[in-house]
């Protein structure tokens, strides 16, 4: 008997897995389960590092935020006295001054610095009466930083306003339910009468310079209405070309100068987009390779019911290996069977696990959960499982190639 080609030895594998249906069904299931669980962690971890990217990128590279305190703590949110941006908070305290904002616009590579008071106040509008936060901020700075989309209707504040105010989208969409607030009159702290002159457009989390849950007044109206004489924070735009790291680098050398403090001594805080970016470009891919591991340990399980499931196959065949090579079949041919039989079943298990995270994928879309199944993953998911599968038969198929005739056709 001449080697089988290999459609006859596909064909042969084929027959062989069919007549042990149960067994290999289970054998496949365990595949199945470690590619599903490889292929839904990744592109979980794809889509929140997508969505994450997005959301950085929104914060606008050419944009610094520099906060009273030394450090960065968990809490807060942008806009609140003394806070930072989406859930950062900064350690109290007044060591930011309107001089500070003066000396830094001198500094190369700085277009405007935007000075900003800000609290929560009552704000009333008709028979509505709510907590909001208000922002004081230099208007001729603010609209340096603001996109020419800005707006959704109305003009920006002008440096001859004084009692006028922006709102934000979710101050005009939830908190007012779409009312015509555009020109008319609002009242903070129950004492001070703004008129609203114009509401920004929605921006989202991912904004710097805007949020959509607060209020825009001038910041010499704001300091009576705070009682302050310095402000919270100040918001850097960078002129287009440099270098933002640069930049921070020489603000960061003015204001120790001007604060008289040692380096690793700030009694302020920083905020860069673009190393907040690598911050978080790192630590997603760290989280996707622990995840990814994780899962990669059902796949490993599988393979070992592939091997576990091949080495029976051996022993309960080993009459019918010993007469298909007393019939002329060379070691080679009982080789190509065996990887064949394992080989399928990785192959068989690793497209039934992609369609499973598919499916997975699509039901966490419909609960607004990100995930990014690429045709690379999908590729990548069905010939790692293939590769498994040959892995996990190697050593049960050479065993079989080297079994000898006569001991197999004895072999009880």
């Amino acid at each position: 008997m001449p080697d089988l080609n290999f459609r006859d030895s596909l064909a042969y594998a084929y027959s062989s897995l069919r007549s042990r249906k149960l067994r290999s069904w289970l054998t496949v299931l365990g595949i199945v389960i470690g590619v599903a669980s490889v292929v839904t962690i990744l592109a979980l971890a794809s889509g929140m590092t997508t969505q994450l990217s997005s959301s950085m990128g929104d914060l606008g590279t050419d944009i610094l935020q520099i906060s009273a305190g030394g450090g960065p703590t968990m809490g807060g949110g942008f806009g609140a006295p003394g806070g930072g941006m989406g859930g950062f908070a900064f350690d109290e305290g007044e060591t930011l001054s309107f001089d500070d904002a003066e000396d830094l616009k001198r500094v190369d590579g700085v277009l405007a610095v935007d000075t900003r008071i800000s609290g929560r106040i009552e704000v009333s509008f008709r028979n509505k009466n709510t907590s909001i936060t208000v922002i004081g901020v230099d208007p001729e700075a603010f609209n340096e930083m603001l996109s020419k989309t800005a707006l959704l209707e109305g003009r920006n504040l002008g440096v001859n306003d004084k009692y006028s105010a922006l709102v934000g989208y979710s101050v005009y969409a939830d908190v007012f339910k779409d009312e015509d607030l555009l020109n008319r009159q609002i009242w903070l702290d129950e004492d001070y009468a703004f008129k609203i002159i114009g509401v920004l457009n929605e921006t989202g989390s991912g904004s710097m310079t805007l949020s959509d849950d607060a209020i825009y007044i001038p910041i010499s109206t704001a300091e009576t209405l705070f009682d302050k004489s310095d402000p919270d924070q100040l918001v850097v735009k960078v002129k287009e070309g440099y270098d933002a790291d640069a930049v921070v680098e020489l603000i960061s050398a003015r204001l120790r100068l001007l604060h008289d403090v040692a380096e690793g001594e700030e009694d302020f805080t920083i905020m860069n987009p673009s190393a907040m970016q690598e911050t978080v470009s790192e630590i997603s891919n760290l989280l996707t390779m622990f995840l990814g591991g994780i899962a990669a340990i059902s796949l490993l399980v599988g393979g070992i019911g592939v091997a576990n499931t091949m080495f029976m196959s051996v022993l309960e065949r080993t009459k019918e290996i010993g007469i298909l090579k007393a019939l002329g079949l060379k070691d080679s041919g009982v080789l190509l069977l065996f990887l064949l039989e394992s080989a399928a079943i990785g192959l068989v298990g690793g497209v039934l696990g992609v369609a499973l995270s598919l499916a997975a994928v699509g039901v966490f879309s419909l609960f607004g959960v990100t995930a990014t199944v690429t045709p690379e993953l999908i590729a990548l998911g069905v010939l790692f499982s293939g590769v498994v599968g040959l892995v996990s038969g190697a050593v049960p198929a050479n065993n079989a190639a080297k079994l000898e005739p006569v001991d197999a056709l004895r072999y009880e």
